[in-house]
């Protein structure tokens, strides 16, 4: 399956779920990323981490979620935040 067939299926089933995409990035060399409207992380949370408490997670102040599409064999480079 393509690059661009696997980023326009993941946006379909977030469109489905009502989970609205803030950024969009297919250009890295691994692969990319969906950045998901923060106003839409209870939805995240809930469809992705079901076992988990939104309220829980939410209270620790602003959350970015995100969903990486990474190529089979590609890597990640290791990242942090300061304020995190």
């Amino acid at each position: 399956m393509k690059k661009q067939d696997i980023f326009r299926d993941v946006k379909q089933m977030l469109d489905e779920k009502s989970i609205e995409i803030e950024k969009q990035d297919d250009t890295r060399p691994w692969g990319g990323f969906y950045v998901i409207r923060e106003e839409n992380a209870p939805e995240f949370i809930q469809e992705f981490f079901p076992e988990q408490n939104a309220e829980d997670i939410l209270s620790s102040g602003k959350l970015s979620p995100k969903i990486l599409l990474v190529e089979p064999g590609k890597k990640l480079s290791w990242q942090y935040h300061h304020r995190r």
